[in-house]
């Protein structure tokens, strides 16, 4: 393997060195240490050490990736580090799931801006959390968690966003992280631009549920951009949303494998 991947992945050797023992916490090194109370958790969530050592690895790889001294490395160089990365860790990405999901695999979890989700009764309140998962279909998601692989059935747990593209009169569904929206399509597969601490990245979503990060010219992002238009959905409208979504919307995005566009409809939890 070329030395430039190991330079990346060295670091992440601290993956098998959890240790969840309870211990005294240190003087605050820096900004970040005032957040949260265990080092690489998001500031205001409900997060514990195995996760934030996790995210800590994924914001490193991140952050060497962008130093300016690594301007020289290609957009390919770097879509393959992240890939790698994905193929062992998976993603941190967003979903809607339940309290009950603390008992088992251990999202990080936050309060979801929707007044909808926001049930006085815990245990029905729904919460937004982040997982690192390698791939996801309307059944289970494949979740990376403390040196172990997990499979995770959605539901009730791991709420993603059902993306529904109208190739004919019935669409194709695939299941992206909540708020994600697909640039254009390719191989039929969901090309969706991503972006995590100033890090654009290409993730391919096939209807399998296949995950795979590539690269892509980032130069080219407008003429894709320019083919997205707000449509009105094709009928008959749902007359059910996918719980916990309660937004429903549609447009158009460019199709490569038949060079014109296709309707694609989405979800959202609620309008903000």
């Amino acid at each position: 393997m070329h030395a430039f991947f190991l330079i990346f992945f060295m670091p992440l050797s601290g993956f098998t060195q959890v240790n969840t023992r309870i211990e005294v916490i240190p003087n605050p090194q820096s900004l970040e240490d005032f957040d949260h109370q265990f080092k690489g958790c998001p500031e205001n969530s409900e997060c514990d050490p195995v996760m934030g050592l996790q995210l800590k690895n994924w914001n490193e790889v991140l952050k060497k990736l962008g130093e300016p001294k690594e301007e020289k490395i290609t957009d390919l160089k770097k879509a393959q580090v992240l890939e790698l990365f994905r193929q062992k860790y998976g993603l941190p990405v967003k979903f809607y799931t339940y309290q009950k999901s603390q008992l088992g695999f251990k999202p990080v979890l936050y309060s979801s801006a929707c007044k909808n989700h926001n049930s006085k009764n815990p245990a029905l309140k729904v919460l937004e959390g982040i997982s690192f998962i390698k791939a996801l279909t309307k059944d289970k998601a494949m979740v990376w968690r403390d040196q172990a692989l997990i499979e995770v059935p959605t539901k009730d747990l791991v709420m993603s966003q059902p993306v529904q593209v109208y190739y004919e009169s019935t669409p194709t569904t695939y299941y992206l992280p909540i708020s994600d929206q697909p640039l254009f399509i390719k191989n039929k597969e969901l090309i969706v631009i991503r972006e995590d601490e100033g890090m654009f990245y290409a993730l391919n979503v096939a209807a399998s549920g296949e995950w795979k990060v590539v690269a892509q010219d980032f130069k080219n992002l407008s003429q894709w951009e320019n083919k997205r238009e707000n449509v009105p959905c094709p009928l008959p409208k749902a007359k059910v949303l996918p719980a916990p979504f309660e937004v429903e919307f549609c447009k158009t995005i460019w199709n490569e494998d038949t060079k014109k566009t296709v309707i694609v409809k989405m979800y959202e939890g609620c309008t903000i």
